[in-house]
Order: C-alpha cells, then structure tokens, then sequence
C-alpha cells in the first residue's frame, strides 16, 4: 500500500510520480483556493513585529501570488515545464507558509512548508525518465529519432526501470520531520511525556475548557493507563517511520498508525490535521493499483510507422500500457490475419489508424476511443467520446488532422542513412499490396 522509496528506489512504471504531481497539486489548490490573503494582511501585527517583513507592503500583491500559484500547480500537475513551475511554485508555497505562520502555528501552516520542499525535489529530478507521464515527456520525444520511438512502441514487455528519486527524498524528509517531533517531545519533557498527567492535562483542556464539540476525550482521563498508553505510542510511531524507512522494513504498518494516532487526536482533542492524508497520499503504490484496474483483454493497434506525429502521439499510451496488453503494429511487421485483410472490407491501413479487439476493427477515432478504452482511468472520456455530439465533431476533427498532418506537425521525416533499414521496409510493404 505505502512504498518505501528508500528501499524500492525504482518501479516498473513512471505512473507513481505522475499520480503524485497530481495529488501534490491538488492539495496545494484546495489550501489556496479559500485563503483570504487581503484579510490576513489586515490582521494586528504587533505583536509579531519580528516577523513582518513577510507581508508585503502592497497586500495586493498576495492575491496576484495566489493566482499566479493556482496556474503554475495546473502546468505542474499535467507536466508542462516541470522545472519551472514546480520551482516557481514552491517559492509562493514558502511565502505563504510563512505569512500564515506569523498568525497561527498550527500543523496547516506547517504543512506548506512540506510542500514547498516536495515541490523543490520534483524540480531538481525534472527531466528523468520518470516523468515519462506529463507533457514535457510528450516534447523530449521530439528529440528522439524514429527509430528509437519504434523501438519504445514495439517493446512487448521488457524490463523498464523508473528512478522514483522526488518521491524517495520527500518520503525521506517527512520521516524526518516526524521523528523530529517524536524526539522534540523527550526533549522538552523527559519521561514526564509518558505520565498519565500530562496528556490528560490535554485531555480535560481541549474537553472541558476548550470548545470540542463532542467532549468526550474527557472520559479518557478515568483510565491512566490507556492515556500513558497513547503518550508512549505517539513517540514511538512518530520516531519509527525514519527507523522503518532507513532499515528496509515495510512502512505501512506504521504509516496507519500514524493515520490511527490523528484519527484519535480528532476525536478526543478536537485537532483536525487533515493534511497529514495528501501527504501520505503521496507514497501510495498508485501503480499497482493502477494495474488492477487496467483492461485484461488484448488490444492490436496498426499505425503508419513512418510518421513521426503518429509515434509521438502513441509514446504515453505505450507508458500507460503497464501490464502488455496492447500490441502496436507498423504495416511491415503486420500478423498475417490482419495483412489480409488490407483492401478488404474497407480496411485501408494507408488512411487511417486502426485498432482490433477480439476481430472487429475500428478505424481513425474509433481506434483512438478504443484506445482509451483499454484504460479504465479513461473509461469516462471514452464514453463521452462515444456520444452522438461529440463522435461527430470528434470524426471530423480526426479526418482533417490525418489528411493534413503534415502541414501542422512533423509527419514524414526526411530518412538519412540510419533509416535507410526502415527504407527498405517501406518498399517491402509496398511491394506485396
């Protein structure tokens, strides 16, 4: 369920970090989206004077941060120029944490502090391999020649390695950061952590002083044993998941315990800190459950191996297909019961993608749909897709792009000497129609 990143540095596939620029992203809008910056400018500084270089002088300015943050974690999120706007996001990340730390320093404002660093290690490994799922992958391809995107599509499943290097560091610096809270409370209490009451001191503040709305950690103070119980087990966990991480172990344990620990300081002491969720949310083995949900049946898909737009086009699809079930073709390399079938029944590999499952071909966007088809995350587009309004302005789209492909993208590359195999391939094709 939890990856230990530390352990497993790499996977078999690039979507876990595609996932997690999502989730990162995500959660980093859902903080802003409702943050009032010009009220939190108006606020009484007095008493924070040290700190006040963090608002700017022209308030204002927070709410073009805010917006400006809001693009780049969407440019972030699809992977456009992940360099950039992971760096860029993280600095506006940094400054908001700070201003709201100057008000409340809670584990909310913390939390961007997190993220800013998270964001700064998926700008430093910007550009791996496994970033393979975003819209900078997309462009690298077109540093590729065509020989080496044929090679990628035709691979019927060998061994792929992924550096899932932004996603090891951040686990490892979340650990860190629990284990420094686990060792600030020895610090700061001694074995006076572990009393019965101190925690219950906690207990009956946030119960009966306090405004929980339920009050009833306070039944929690009649059982001295359970409370020393829970002080011991906070440390523990908080100080265990950088000494699981480091040691190989398996982390899931303690990761639900943890998820456990804030479950219960919700319900008994009224303190919400819902971030710690996106935050684990991260280290989800989203690839294997990915695979699950991924189709079983085989799907063969015919394309022009002599178009560039059309290999390009094909790459994250190829990506996507985790678990081989979708077998690219080029009309050289044809299966036999499909080169007969060029000429008949209207097939014509010439003029259009074609996709077959289980026989029946679909050409040009149906081969597109059933493409995404194949994959359950795009199950709704697909069926979308299929809808009358849309399948009609979807076919037209797709004639006039394959007719003129050409004039709006790099389609037929001129072959030099290293293509001059994949030459000869097209004349032995053309010379058994």
């Amino acid at each position: 369920m939890i990856v230990n990143y530390v352990r497993d540095a790499t996977r078999d596939s690039p979507v876990n970090i595609a996932v997690a620029r999502v989730v990162l992203a995500g959660y980093l809008v859902w903080k802003t989206l409702p943050y009032d910056w010009l009220l939190v400018a108006q606020a009484p500084f007095a008493g924070f004077a040290t700190y006040r270089f963090a608002i700017p002088p022209w308030p204002e300015l927070l709410v073009v941060e805010k917006w400006l943050l809001i693009a780049l974690l969407c440019c972030f999120a699809v992977g456009y120029r992940i360099r950039v706007t992971a760096l860029g996001a993280a600095l506006i990340v940094g400054h908001f944490g700070m201003v709201r730390f100057v008000l409340n320093t809670s584990g909310g404002a913390t939390a961007l502090f997190f993220s800013a660093w998270y964001l700064l290690f998926f700008a430093l490994y910007a550009g791996d391999e496994a970033d393979g799922l975003s819209v900078d992958a997309v462009r690298r391809t077109g540093t590729r020649s065509l020989d080496e995107l044929r090679a990628v599509l035709k691979d019927d499943g060998g061994e792929r390695t992924y550096t899932m290097a932004p996603l090891r560091w951040s686990l490892l610096a979340f650990a860190i950061i629990y284990f420094g809270s686990g060792v600030s409370k020895l610090y700061t209490a001694g074995l006076a952590w572990f009393a019965p009451s101190n925690l219950s001191q906690n207990l009956y503040f946030f119960n009966v002083v306090g405004t929980h709305p339920l009050g009833i950690g306070a039944a929690l103070v009649e059982y001295p044993f359970v409370v020393s119980a829970l002080a011991v087990g906070t440390v523990v966990l908080e100080v265990g998941l950088l000494l699981v991480i480091l040691l190989g172990l398996p982390v899931w344990p303690v990761v639900f315990g943890l998820l456990g620990m804030h479950t219960g300081v919700a319900l008994f002491m009224g303190i919400v800190f819902f971030d710690v969720v996106p935050m684990f949310a991260l280290f989800v083995a989203w690839d294997r459950l990915y695979a699950r949900a991924v189709r079983t049946d085989r799907l063969d898909v015919v394309y022009d191996e002599f178009c560039y737009f059309c290999s390009r086009s094909l790459y994250p699809f190829k990506l996507l297909d985790v678990n081989g079930t979708v077998r690219f073709h080029s009309q050289s390399d044809l299966p036999r019961q499909y080169r007969e079938r060029d000429g008949r029944d209207g097939i014509d590999f010439d003029r259009a993608m074609y996709a077959f499952r289980d026989g029946v071909a679909y050409e040009g966007y149906d081969a597109f749909r059933q493409l995404l088809r194949q994959f359950t995350v795009f199950a709704p587009l697909a069926w979308v897709m299929g809808r009358a309004p849309v399948r009609a302005v979807g076919e037209r789209i797709y004639r006039h792009v394959a007719a003129n492909r050409s004039q709006y993208f790099v389609c037929r590359v001129a072959l030099d000497d290293s293509e001059s195999a994949s030459a000869t391939e097209q004349t032995e094709y053309r010379s058994t129609r």
